[in-house]
């Protein structure tokens, strides 16, 4: 199969609408990426902090 002189190719993938949608997709991904692997490496402890937070908050506050 030639690619390059194929319809699929010459009319949707080698526009320049197409090419910038890969543009904004590699900085979207380049910009999210941190904050993925951090969500990641986290979320564990995140979890932890939000129950913990979640239980002190139903307990009654002890007036003195």
């Amino acid at each position: 199969m030639d690619l390059y002189h194929s319809w699929f190719y010459q009319k949707l993938l080698n526009t320049k609408g197409f090419m910038w949608f890969v543009v904004y997709l590699v900085f979207a991904l380049n910009a999210l990426a941190p904050v993925t692997v951090w969500l990641t490496m986290n979320w564990k402890v995140i979890k932890e902090r939000y129950q913990m937070k979640k239980n002190k908050s139903d307990k009654p506050v002890k007036s003195s």
